[in-house]
């Protein structure tokens, strides 16, 4: 709605608690990647680079790669202002072997990056460049909504956020519909925003009238795009992880281990390893 998709990728740092995501996930990660001895990851779908950034700290050969140019910005952004070398690379399911040049220990796709693919030709495809980009005994970590829950329940809604920027108020919401086959979820991503200006009340009572007469609205405007993800539950991704090579697959519900409620959590975390 006029907003420019540079400006959308700009508020994924806003949506997302970053200090808060990245101390529970962080010990998570550095715990697997100790126990397979990753030593080098590729950050697939990297978005903001702030998991690559936080495994570079830890010492680690890292790429950050994602098909997005406005993203890619933003993280490379991030990366100066946070004092990190990553290098951020644009490229897209398909591109990961090439674009690392040698095998991997690790690849992380995490952020609801890997449903992009919208259909099973795509998720094969990921799946073989991932398996190829890899080690024999590399680790794959996928981190997604559970499709499970969206499609048993047809779930509508999301838990909005909302957030006080420099820019002003801003609620994030997330609004899904299905396809009637049961392959796709739609989301609507609608962001209201309160200009900085008017964010305030009136000086004073008196003044508010006139406020009102103004602008009824109390400055607020709706932005909103929409996006086709391909749904993978459990069955599917486990059954695509064997044919790609991949095995040892755990599906957990959270980033302490727990095995996964596909009936309540919200999210999945999918560890396979490399055949």
């Amino acid at each position: 709605m006029g907003w420019g998709k540079h400006n959308e990728e700009r508020e994924y740092d806003e949506l997302v608690n970053w200090d808060a995501r990245l101390t529970r996930e962080g010990p998570f990660f550095r715990r697997l990647f100790a126990e397979h001895e990753v030593r080098s990851v590729a950050d697939v779908g990297a978005g903001s680079a702030r998991h690559s950034i936080l495994y570079r700290s830890w010492g680690l050969d890292v790429w950050a790669i994602d098909p997005s140019a406005d993203m890619l910005e933003l993280a490379r952004e991030n990366v100066e202002r946070l004092g990190s070398d990553v290098p951020v690379v644009e490229g897209g399911f398909g591109d990961v072997a090439r674009i690392v040049g040698r095998p991997v220990d690790a690849i992380t796709c995490t952020g609801n990056a890997l449903p992009h693919v919208r259909s099973i030709e795509g998720l094969r495809e990921a799946l073989a460049d991932f398996a190829a980009a890899l080690h024999p005994g590399g680790v794959l970590v996928l981190h997604y909504l559970n499709h499970d829950r969206l499609l048993a329940q047809r779930i509508r809604t999301m838990t909005p956020v909302f957030r006080e920027t420099t820019a002003g108020d801003k609620f994030f919401l997330r609004l899904l519909g299905y396809t009637p086959s049961g392959d796709g979820i739609l989301f609507d991503f609608v962001t209201l925003v309160r200009d900085a200006s008017v964010r305030e009340a009136p000086h004073t009572i008196e003044s508010w009238p006139k406020t009102l007469d103004d602008d009824p609205a109390g400055g607020w405007s709706l932005r909103s795009r929409r996006s086709l993800h391909f749904a993978m539950p459990v069955g599917l991704i486990t059954a695509e992880l064997e044919r790609a090579g991949f095995g040892s697959v755990r599906i957990l519900g959270d980033h302490e281990g727990r095995e996964i409620d596909l009936g309540n959590d919200e999210s999945l975390i999918v560890v396979a390893v490399r055949g």
